[in-house]
C-alpha cells in the first residue's frame, strides 16, 4: 500500500509543537508522503525536515478542511501513484499505539473509506443547536481509497470547500457532508471503533472507555486543554497513555480534586448516556451551581 497524508495544522503562535512531530514520525511508518498544511505563518518549519515532503503555510480561515483542500490540490496530479489518501489533523495527542496495527486491522475490512471513530449525530442542515441523526466519520483521521479519490466528483467536492461563517457549518457541510456524499455515491465505510452509538461524540464523552476497551489510539487535545470540564473528567489520564511520552502533553493548570475521582467519574459517565437535549441542562447546572465537580 502506498499512502499520502495531508496533515492539517493551526497554531495561533505559528509553532509546530513536539506532540505534532511525534505524530508525524508515527505517520511516516505507514505513509510514503506527508503534505503538511498550516493555517499559520510558521516560525519553526525547519523542525519538519525529514518528516514533511511538502509544507504549505498560509492563513486561509477555512479550518481543517481548507487545509485538506490545499493538500489535495497539491497532490492531485500525483495521486495516481497512491492507493490511499489520509486526512489527519493536529487536534489529537497520539498515537498511543502503533499506527501499523490500526492499518493492519482496517486492511481486513471490506470498505472504500474509513476512520477511527464516527459520530451518529450532527447539526441540522439548516444549522440549529439540536442534533439529529447524521452518521459520519469524524474528520480528525479519515482514510480514502483510490476508487474514490481519483473520481472527478471527489475533486469537485474538495475544490468547493470555502470559508464558512462558523464551525457548525464546516462540520455540517464538509465533515458530515463528505460521508453523506460518499454514501450517496454507493461507497461503503467502516470505523476502527464502533461503540456507544447512542452518544453524539464518543471522543469526548467516552474517551476513557474507548481507550480502555477498544484501544483508541488518540486523545483529543481539547480534553487535556481542559475545555470539556462540564462533560467529562480527565483525572488519572496518565494511566491510559501506554508508552506515549507524558512530556508531550501540556495541561494548562492543575486538575481540581475537590471531590473523589470515583464520584466525578460516575457522575460524568452517567450523564454521557443521556441524549444531548437532556445532558445540556445538566452541563449548565454543573457550571453554575456545582463548579467544584469540574476538573
Amino acid at each position: 500500500m502506498k499512502r499520502a497524508v495531508v496533515f492539517a495544522h493551526y497554531d495561533k503562535d505559528g509553532i509546530i509543537k513536539d506532540y505534532i512531530l511525534y505524530y508525524l514520525k508515527e505517520l511516516k511508518t505507514v505513509a510514503d508522503t506527508i503534505v503538511f498544511v498550516s493555517c499559520s505563518n510558521l516560525k519553526n518549519s525547519e523542525s519538519l525536515n525529514g518528516l514533511a515532503d511538502k509544507i504549505i503555510a498560509e492563513e486561509h480561515n477555512e479550518y481543517d478542511f481548507g487545509s485538506y483542500k490545499r493538500g489535495f490540490l497539491f497532490l492531485q496530479d500525483k495521486l495516481n501513484n497512491y492507493d490511499e489518501l489520509i486526512f489527519a489533523n493536529d487536534s489529537c495527542y497520539g498515537p498511543l499505539y502503533p499506527l501499523k496495527n490500526v492499518f493492519s486491522e482496517m486492511e481486513n475490512r471490506n470498505c472504500d473509506f474509513w476512520g477511527i471513530t464516527k459520530n451518529n449525530f450532527g447539526y441540522k442542515k439548516n444549522i440549529g443547536h439540536f442534533f439529529i441523526k447524521r452518521p459520519h466519520i469524524q474528520s480528525y483521521f479519515v482514510v480514502i481509497k483510490k476508487c474514490i479519490f481519483d473520481k472527478d466528483f471527489f475533486a469537485e467536492f474538495m475544490k468547493s470547500i470555502t470559508h464558512q461563517e462558523n464551525k457548525k457549518l464546516i462540520i455540517s457541510n464538509y465533515e458530515i457532508g463528505l460521508t453523506e456524499l460518499l454514501l450517496d455515491k454507493g461507497y461503503t465505510y467502516s470505523t476502527l471503533i464502533s461503540a456507544y452509538g447512542n452518544i453524539n461524540n464518543i471522543t469526548i464523552l467516552k474517551w476513557r472507555e474507548i481507550i480502555e476497551k477498544y484501544k483508541m489510539p488518540f486523545i483529543k487535545k481539547s480534553l487535556l486543554d481542559l475545555k470539556n470540564t462540564d462533560a467529562t473528567t480527565i483525572e488519572n489520564y496518565e494511566n491510559l497513555l501506554g508508552n506515549y511520552p507524558k512530556s508531550l502533553i501540556t495541561i494548562p493548570r492543575k486538575i481540581n480534586k475537590k471531590i473523589p475521582f470515583t464520584i466525578k467519574k460516575f457522575i460524568f459517565a452517567t450523564l454521557a448516556n443521556f441524549p444531548f437535549a437532556i445532558r445540556k441542562p445538566f452541563a449548565i447546572m454543573i457550571n453554575k451551581l456545582f463548579p467544584f465537580i469540574k476538573d
